[in-house]
């Protein structure tokens, strides 16, 4: 009961001589992961609970002051410090007595900044006055003001106070801005020229509609080119394959021609008349010569050795092309994932915002200041938070990456796909009712991996101004090899969740096969994640490009825009990202398809009853192909041949009824059992 509320519903194992057959009958998988991840989260909650009851944002936005008092709101009283639980509202910035030293300076709430730089303590007295902002300690009136009540620890500020702006709610030197404004002063220059910083936000907001019309277009071609790309990938694959020989044949001809022609004008100059350089770029000529000899030669066996595996991959994209045009919806399957991860995302930053203003008020013990410091467990919670961020995110990709997967599978072991419908919510069912532990156990897998990255990225952020380049050697290098092994992880746990979505199993037995299953198929994968890749990346392009000449077509005859490029290279962006979108849907297709026919291939021959589930045009591509069409062929005329004599039989009876009670037939038929029931009457 407990596991079936987990949505883990237990099925009956199959027997040991069971036919095997994708999307059957199915277990819940890695239900232990579940209840952990259930666990996990249910700690996120108590995480969040904790920050939402003991953070005060408002401490972080509008600071506070020395004795626990919150700028600009009212405050209660904090047990044991004088002059706390003081309203401050209308006094909404922080102002330090010394603000060269602000950790062990004063500081108190004020209505103003100071618009002025003030030289002594009569100053600081006239500001007051005009401005009605006290620069002195609370309960200390303009007219008390003197000299000898100046300090760090105050009551009133150190002179000369300098002019401050107000800065996160901080009164900080307006030369600070200034000096920091030095770094970027040839940028605001540039900026400010012709004020074409000002004209560009006004074209962008001009051409917003416009832009977002652009987004939409770029969807529809992003659509567009996911259903066309199947047809063209063989011509721009074989093209550029053909291009490509041409060019190396070609250039290996015109080097060893040139080496020809200037070895045989060397020869003809005496030895002791032949200049050094001379014979140097003979020489030169005839390494590059040979170099390009070898490398045409290497390209020229790899295309033959592949040319099978090539015309592999693109019968996929065609492939994966007619599944997802049964299924169009699956496309916008990344755009619930984007959702999802901003909701959680947006989450997580609001949890973190409280967390970081957590915290129990300390009174220093010589100047009786209040500081918030975070207790004992907050130390901890900001690595669960971590973990927790990266877990999350993980497993919701990796449910869009089963979902995409358990789609195409169904799509790909469904005989008959003239009455194939959509499966996606089924899918979902799918994930949720037996595979969420398998995916919470490689998002997890992925996540330890992560973790390591973060601390040495921290690590790495604190040597930065080190001198030892052999420390910065090795964490770089580290930082690589983790970021390697991610990606190899990543792309096992992709292939794992095919074979749960193929054959239900756990996580680990299904990362096993696929791994089994991409080692032996090492040189159709390769074919793939090279040529496949490409296409892609072509794709992605192609979007890219007409959407910008789109662009440039409505933004050219737009008369208010000044500068259509900026606008043109937003939309060319997110076009990208759009397309982007989709190929990952077409490229987890691809995949998924490779699997598939992998496990086909393993577990049917093509002979009768192990029929393949492939597609006629992927039967070519096994190594029984021309037994396994046969069959097929054979198995198709005799479908034709029963349906015909089908349609006979029902003309004869229709026929029959017709001519009923006009001519008798000359032939009764009766049925056996009608015979039988005769022969027992007589």
């Amino acid at each position: 009961m407990v596991l079936s509320w987990c949505c883990c519903r237990q099925e009956e194992t199959k027997p040991a001589g069971a036919k095997w057959s994708a999307l059957g009958q199915r277990q819940c998988t890695d239900c232990t992961c579940v209840i952990i991840f259930i666990l996990f989260w249910c700690g996120m909650f108590y995480i969040a609970a904790y920050a939402f009851t003991t953070g005060n944002v408002h401490r972080l936005v509008y600071g506070y002051d020395s004795y626990g008092n919150i700028c600009n709101r009212e405050n209660k009283p904090i047990s044991g410090i004088s002059r706390s639980g003081m309203n401050m509202t209308g006094r909404p910035y922080v102002f330090f007595m010394d603000v060269y030293n602000p950790s062990d300076s004063l500081e108190i709430c004020v209505k103003t900044c100071p618009d002025s730089d003030m030289e002594d303590i009569d100053d600081v007295k006239d500001f007051t006055l005009r401005t009605g902002s006290q620069l002195c300690l609370y309960d200390y009136e303009p007219s008390s003001y003197s000299s000898d009540l100046q300090g760090l620890l105050g009551p009133c500020p150190k002179t000369p106070v300098m002019e401050s702006k107000p800065i996160v709610n901080r009164c900080l030197p307006a030369n600070i801005q200034d000096k920091l404004s030095n770094y970027v002063d040839e940028l605001v220059d540039w900026l400010n020229a012709a004020d074409l910083f000002n004209k560009v936000v006004a074209d962008l907001y001009v051409a917003r509609y416009e832009i977002l019309g652009m987004c939409f277009i770029a969807f529809g071609v992003a659509i567009i080119m996911v259903f066309l790309i199947r047809f063209v990938a063989s011509i721009v694959v074989w093209l550029i394959l053909a291009l490509s020989a041409g060019g190396s044949i070609a250039a290996t001809v015109v080097l060893w021609w040139n080496y020809g022609k200037r070895k045989s004008a060397l020869d003809q100059i005496p030895e002791e008349e032949q200049v050094q350089s001379q014979q140097q770029n003979v020489t030169a000529f005839l390494v590059y010569s040979i170099i390009a000899s070898v490398f045409t030669i290497i390209l020229l066996l790899i295309i033959i050795v592949m040319r099978k595996r090539i015309a592999f991959t693109i019968e996929l994209f065609h492939q994966a092309g007619k599944a997802l045009s049964h299924m169009p919806l699956l496309l916008i399957q990344p755009l619930w994932t984007f959702i999802m991860l901003i909701l959680f995302m947006a989450y997580w930053c609001v949890v973190l915002v409280h967390m970081s203003t957590a915290g129990k008020p300390k009174v220093h013990p010589v100047t009786g200041f209040v500081s918030y410091e975070d207790p004992e467990p907050v130390k901890y919670f900001w690595w669960y938070h971590l973990v927790g961020l990266f877990w999350t995110c993980e497993f919701i990709l990796a449910c869009q990456q089963f979902v995409v997967a358990s789609c195409i599978t169904e799509w790909y072991f469904t005989r008959d796909k003239q009455y194939f419908r959509s499966p996606i919510l089924k899918s979902v069912g799918r994930l949720i009712s037996y595979h969420l532990g398998s995916i919470v156990l490689g998002a997890f897998i992925i996540t330890l991996v992560k973790i390591p990255r973060a601390i040495l990225a921290y690590i790495q952020l604190k040597f930065k101004d080190s001198t030892s380049t052999c420390v910065q050697w090795m964490l770089k290098c580290l930082s690589c090899c983790l970021w390697c092994f991610e990606k190899c992880l990543k792309y096992l746990n992709e292939n794992a969740y095919i074979i749960i979505a193929i054959e239900g199993s756990n996580f680990c037995s299904s990362a096993q096969r696929a791994f089994i299953t991409l080692v032996s198929n090492a040189l159709r994968v390769a074919a793939i994640n090279c040529v496949g890749d490409f296409v892609l990346f072509l794709g992605k392009l192609a979007v890219v490009t007409i959407t910008a000449f789109i662009g440039l077509a409505i933004f050219g005859s737009h008369t208010s825009v000044n500068y259509y490029a900026v606008p043109i290279l937003l939309v060319c962006v997110f076009a990208f990202i759009i397309s982007h979108g989709f190929f990952s849907i077409y490229e987890m297709s691809i995949d998924t398809l490779l699997l598939c026919f992998c496990e086909d291939a393993r577990v049917n021959d093509g002979s009768p009853g192990k029929e393949y589930f492939m597609d006629r045009d992927l039967m070519e591509f096994v190594s029984n192909s021309s037994d396994a069409l046969d069959n097929l062929d054979r198995k198709r005329r005799s479908d034709r041949v029963i349906a015909s004599n089908d349609v006979e039989l029902d003309q004869a009876d229709d026929r029959d009824v017709i001519i009923e009670g006009a001519v008798a037939p000359a032939v009764e038929v009766v049925s056996p059992r009608e015979a039988n029931h005769e022969e027992i009457e007589a």
